[in-house]
């Protein structure tokens, strides 16, 4: 009788182990956030950033993705060109692991010239594609589309001499992640862009930079024409104000409306006596010279080179105090400032914060092109530590648009020719100034989301529920009638 009932204990225990050990399994093979993921390239490019999945999960809507894949441009596809092949395997890779780590209120569907035609046509018509339309990212009320040109640069095919066009890089992780911060931006701020020329060609990557990213962006001549925006930004200045634009923007700035002020090295002495009146009563204060730094080459540090007026600002010259700069630090990321000019603050009443956001090494200089040798330190000019980024707040803010929210920056071609260097930056800068949430990059994190299996998931779950626990109780019925035997 003893022996009866131990096997039995030892068949329930069993069972019941072996009941755990299936949930457990189960769990893991449904959550996504449970599975373990390496990606061993230096860049992590075979796989979708953080940024994307956070910016997918941000959308409250359910997301489909779809995706066609066709070879439409005949200068693409001539002299026996790989471009479209090596593009479309990039796609239905990214796809497939944005798939793959997002919950189930995201799915996607690849189309292609071996898709059904008449799934094809409906498609086509139900999003109204237009040739060259790869992707369409979209809700139940709004969608964005990526032409091929914003997922990847090409080099053009050369007839004469018969060369075939290249894929030379893509950005299909960043426009992806753009799309979804436009889909979910259902209110979108409005920021408006003070011109600096009549024509100002290179700023025009900086606008479309800052309509990527959800924002509403006009670009205005003066400021007496900003009318009623969230946000004003000035990437560089280069004639006075006209007293009409002087008291507008001075009555900007006393208002505690938000702006983001970028005036580099060579701006004119007249714009910038000007922006220190405007900013006198926040104790914040635009200096005159160009920061320099020695710039290491086979081992030792040079000066005299023109290289030394570009800085590199790497983690120990960003501060960690202010939130701006967290993405930043957590990504081990420097910026770019070239022809900077240095900043000073403090000398204000207690209405305000300040922060400095950036600054120089303690080798930096003030370079003087009166006397002495051009971008080499001289005698008179002294190394130390100087700020280049100064952020301040209303301790009381009036109201969400009116705290007070003031951004300097002593370069403006942070927002121009070095704009790809210092993106990460200027997007939480800007969200910082919109007062959005940093804490999340302005996103929602992924893991906030409630868990949606999709229907390949469930798929995947009554298969083990159909295979694997009749075949674990077969398993257990042998090892007991072993052990009897």
């Amino acid at each position: 009788m003893n022996r009866k009932f131990l096997l039995l204990s030892i068949s329930l225990g069993l069972s019941m182990a072996a009941i755990c050990l299936v949930i457990a399994c189960l769990y893991v093979f449904s959550s996504p956030n449970a599975r373990l993921r390496f990606d061993l390239t230096a860049e992590k490019s075979n796989g979708v950033s953080e940024r994307m999945l956070n910016a997918i999960a941000s959308i409250d809507a359910p997301v489909r993705l779809t995706a066609f894949l066709y070879r439409e441009d005949e200068k693409l596809t001539s002299y026996n060109s790989n471009v479209y092949m090596r593009a479309f395997d990039r796609l239905r890779l990214l796809i497939d692991d944005l798939e793959a780590r997002t919950s189930g209120s995201f799915s996607s569907l690849i189309v292609d010239s071996n898709s059904p035609l008449v799934e094809q046509q409906r498609l086509q018509q139900l999003h109204s594609r237009q040739s060259g339309e790869v992707i369409i990212l979209s809700t139940s009320d709004n969608h964005v589309v990526l032409k091929f040109e914003d997922l990847f640069e090409v080099s053009q095919a050369v007839d004469e001499q018969r060369i075939a066009a290249r894929l030379r890089r893509e950005r299909i992780d960043e426009a992806i992640g753009d799309a979804a911060l436009r889909l979910s931006n259902a209110n979108p701020f409005k920021v408006a862009v003070i011109k600096a020329l009549a024509d100002d060609v290179s700023i025009q990557p900086f606008l479309e930079f800052m309509e990527r990213q959800g924002h509403t962006v006009s670009h205005v001549n003066s400021f007496s024409m900003v009318g009623d925006q969230d946000l004003v930004v000035v990437p560089g200045q280069l004639t006075p104000f006209t007293p009409l634009d002087f008291a507008a923007a001075k009555q900007w700035v006393d208002d505690d409306k938000h702006l983001f002020l970028a005036l580099g090295a060579f701006t004119t002495t007249a714009v910038v006596d000007q922006w220190n009146q405007i900013l006198a009563e926040r104790g914040e204060h635009f200096e005159e010279g160009l920061l320099c730094e020695a710039i290491p080459i086979a081992g030792t540090f040079m000066e005299g080179r023109h290289e030394c007026a570009i800085l590199e600002i790497n983690a120990g010259k960003i501060s960690g105090q202010h939130k701006i700069n967290e993405p930043l630090l957590k990504a081990k990321r420097s910026l770019l400032f070239a022809g900077t000019r240095p900043l000073t603050f403090g000398d204000s009443t207690n209405k305000y914060s300040q922060s400095r956001l950036l600054r120089t090494s303690v080798g930096a200089w003030i370079d003087n092109d009166k006397q002495g040798v051009r971008f080499a330190r001289d005698g008179n000019e002294k190394a130390g530590i100087h700020a280049i980024a100064i952020a301040s707040a209303a301790w009381r803010p009036q109201s969400a648009l009116r705290a007070g929210h003031l951004l300097l920056s002593g370069s403006d071609e942070i927002m121009r020719e070095h704009l790809d260097y210092n993106k990460d930056w200027l997007a939480t800068s800007i969200m910082f100034l919109l007062g959005d949430d940093l804490e999340k990059s302005g996103l929602r994190s992924i893991n906030e989301i409630p868990f949606h299996p999709s229907r390949e998931i469930l798929g995947r779950i009554k298969a083990l529920t159909l295979y694997l626990l009749p075949g674990l109780c077969l398993l257990l019925s042998l090892i007991v009638w072993i052990r009897r035997k």
